[in-house]
């Protein structure tokens, strides 16, 4: 946990050796919305609608996948994310054991959503439930880094009794609920009422992308208290929609961003959905004051650690101890005359590339651009091995 913060001559006697680190030390990012094993699929299907996209191409892709496969995609996918300064990644994901295994691993906080579908010839989603609820008791709370909660995919994937004994096991657990919410236009725009029915609205939920919402359905959102999963550059590469977040922030709705996985974006840089954000909300009402830049910051931090319930995403004494080192020597930052300077060209100027040490839980998982964690020529190696297996149709 973060001890103290603030003025080097204010502070208390350390318990050991200091380290001054230089540079800018901020809050790691939260990753609210991500399907990381998908580094092996990464860029299949481009320019596919969504629901063409998931049936002829992922799906059937992912059928191939081994529990092997699962381990190396996530661990590649952990590295990626650690070397961008994301310091907690939210997933969902089938063969949840793995996945938490592989997290635990690299590193990263994690809160794992263990996958539940109904699909022709897989798993039925009670079987899929049962064993979300197995994964949560083997592996909620791992080495205080590990959060597992349910994730049905989608009103469209599980059927509303799946829904409903969904609602009724995370109540029973205390637990998160993920789902992905009218991410497309193509999808019944009755969906939030259908679940606000169903009763997943009455535990705590994550809705993923949320793109067409009515007034009516932000009002549900925020009279249910349920936070939202915004995911810009995935939603703009499938051609979804841009979703209302100036509009959610505004009803004070919770919303932290996602990469969404790297199938449909394709990268795991939290830094350009940050970008994106404010910009897509800016361009498409024509207003240049539509979440400012203090905002922005924040959605990538603690407004993902809120829409998560995790104590992350800011540096405050009794928060976990998730931080990023910039390295503020490069073009980017010049001028920077004050501090609003130096926020605004973080936000708007600088790249991931300039994280140079990254801490989860006050260790050091990545330090002088290095993950230490995850050998990653090995994973390269690896996950290119498997991806060409599993697109020539190979198990």
């Amino acid at each position: 946990m973060v001890a103290w913060v603030g003025s080097p001559d204010d502070a208390p006697p350390p318990p050991g050796a200091v380290h001054d680190v230089g540079g800018l030390v901020m809050p790691g990012l939260v990753n609210a919305h991500a399907h990381t094993p998908m580094t092996l699929v990464r860029g299949a299907g481009d320019g596919m609608p969504l629901d063409r996209w998931l049936a002829e191409v992922v799906w059937p892709l992912e059928a191939r996948f081994t529990e092997d496969d699962v381990r190396w995609g996530m661990l590649l996918g952990c590295a990626e994310m650690l070397g961008y300064g994301v310091t907690t990644t939210c997933e969902m994901y089938l063969h949840g054991r793995t996945v938490a295994e592989a997290a635990l691993e690299a590193g990263i906080r994690c809160v794992l959503t263990p996958g539940i579908f109904e699909l022709p010839g897989g798993l039925t989603w009670q079987q899929a439930l049962d064993d979300a609820v197995q994964v949560h008791g083997d592996f909620h709370g791992r080495e205080g880094r590990l959060t597992v909660g349910l994730g049905p995919h989608s009103a469209y994937a599980v059927p509303d009794e799946g829904l409903v004994a969904t609602a009724r096991a995370a109540a029973e657990l205390g637990a998160l609920v993920q789902i992905h919410v009218a991410e497309t236009a193509a999808e019944d725009p009755g969906i939030p009422g259908r679940l606000a029915r169903l009763g997943l609205f009455d535990v705590p939920v994550l809705a993923a992308h949320s793109i067409w919402l009515s007034d009516a359905d932000l009002d549900l959102y925020r009279r249910h208290d349920v936070s939202v999963a915004h995911c810009p550059q995935s939603n703009g590469k499938l051609g979804s929609g841009v979703a209302r977040v100036a509009d959610m922030l505004a009803l004070g709705i919770r919303v932290g961003l996602g990469t969404d996985g790297p199938a449909s974006n394709d990268n795991l840089d939290l830094w350009e959905e940050m970008r994106l954000a404010p910009l897509l909300s800016r361009a498409s009402a024509a207003d240049a004051s539509l979440v400012p830049t203090a905002a922005a910051l924040r959605l990538a931090t603690r407004g993902g650690a809120e829409a998560l319930g995790l104590t992350t995403g800011s540096l405050e004494p009794g928060r976990s101890a998730d931080f990023v080192r910039v390295n503020l020597a490069d073009p980017s930052f010049v001028p920077a005359l004050d501090d609003h300077e130096l926020l605004a060209h973080l936000v708007w100027a600088a790249p991931s590339r300039l994280v140079t040490d990254v801490w989860v839980g006050g260790q050091p998982v990545v330090v002088d651009g290095r993950c230490t964690t995850v050998d990653i020529d090995e994973a390269r190696h690896q996950v290119a091995r498997r991806a060409r297996r599993i697109r020539d149709g190979g198990r």
